[in-house]
Order: structure tokens, then sequence, then C-alpha cells
């Protein structure tokens, strides 16, 4: 989605667009493999102007469907995303003075200074806002799905859900600062 600052008016401007479910795959494909979109997105977004700084405040929420990080069922995962940036025209960023994290003429993107960290430049006329939708929507994203807290996984031996049942297996994993004392043992006991 792409907003002509002129646009804008003193009244502030409502954007609001879909995203297909193949470009929340897209977005998530590579970086979370195995997210997949149940749905399209809905994407809305409010602008602001104050002089040539725009406030945009965005919220949506994807409904997406991942394998469990411990049994591998699926899970359907809703990833609700709110954020407010503000953007600031390239010239009037610091440019280049001195070597202390100050954006560099030219630079689009985030910064890591306190008082910068929800600021974006952009050039011309025209702010992008697919970009920071997709980031802020990984950013949003479980690392780590899970079908529920009590989910037990999957047996590291033989691969059962043990969810379903217990394998049997044993599943001890001996503490490795005690192996050699369990070979000495071992031999004593020949």
């Amino acid at each position: 989605m792409r907003v002509n600052i002129d646009e804008i008016k003193e009244g502030g401007l409502q954007r609001s667009w879909d995203l297909t479910r193949e470009a929340v795959d897209e977005m998530v494909r590579g970086d979370h493999a195995g997210y997949r979109a149940r749905t399209p997105t809905h994407v809305e977004a409010s602008l602001s102007k104050i002089e040539r700084r725009v406030l945009v405040e965005g919220r949506a929420t994807a409904f997406l469907n991942a394998p469990c990080g411990r049994c591998l069922a699926p899970v359907s995962v809703d990833v609700p995303i709110a954020f407010e940036l503000t953007f600031v025209p390239e010239e009037e960023t610091p440019g280049g003075e001195g070597g202390d994290g100050e954006r560099e003429q030219g630079h689009v993107g985030g910064s890591f200074r306190a008082d910068e960290v929800n600021e974006e430049t952009y050039a011309g006329k025209v702010i992008d806002l697919d970009p920071v939708v997709r980031e802020q929507f990984l950013l949003a994203l479980p690392a780590y799905p899970v079908c529920g807290e009590a989910c037990k996984g999957l047996c590291p031996v033989c691969g059962a859900n043990l969810n379903e049942r217990d394998c049997g297996c044993d599943r001890h994993v001996p503490d490795p600062r005690w192996a050699a004392l369990e070979k000495f043992k071992s031999k004593s006991n020949q």
C-alpha cells in the first residue's frame, strides 16, 4: 500500500486493504517455515501529518496454521498486529555526522537510538506501508507455537506422539559429566 503524503489532509487519512493468503505466505516463507495463512489478512491504517512528518497507526490480525513446536500437530494461530510509527523525510534526518550511531544519508530503515526507535525515513512524497506491515507481522509471530501447554511432544528415540500414547522407550539422557565414571564402573564389574 503506497500513500502520497499530499493526500493526508488536516483530519487525517484512513486506509484499509487486504493481503491475500499468498502474500501472507510469501512474507513468512524462509523466515518462519511452516506458517500458512488460513484467510486473507485485513490491514487498517490511520495516517496523520504534522508538517512533513507522518504518524501511522496500523492494526491487523493474521489467521495462520502452523505445526506445533513439540508434537508437529496442526495449530491455529491468531496473530494480532498493532504498530505506531513516525515517518520522517530523509532530508530531515542527520546525515553522516560523526560515527555515533546517527543515520547516514540515504539510509532507509529503523534506528537503534532510543529517540528514533519508532521512526522510519521516506523519500519523495510517497510512503510504502507494505515493508512496515511485513516487519511488524514477523515481529508478532510466535517463535514456538504449541497445541497446548500440556503437550508432551514427540519421543526423541522413536518419534511417537507422546500425547497419544507412551511408547515405553528409555528417554533417560545420562549426564555427560558422569560418563567417565560410568565407563570406569562397567570395567570394574567385569
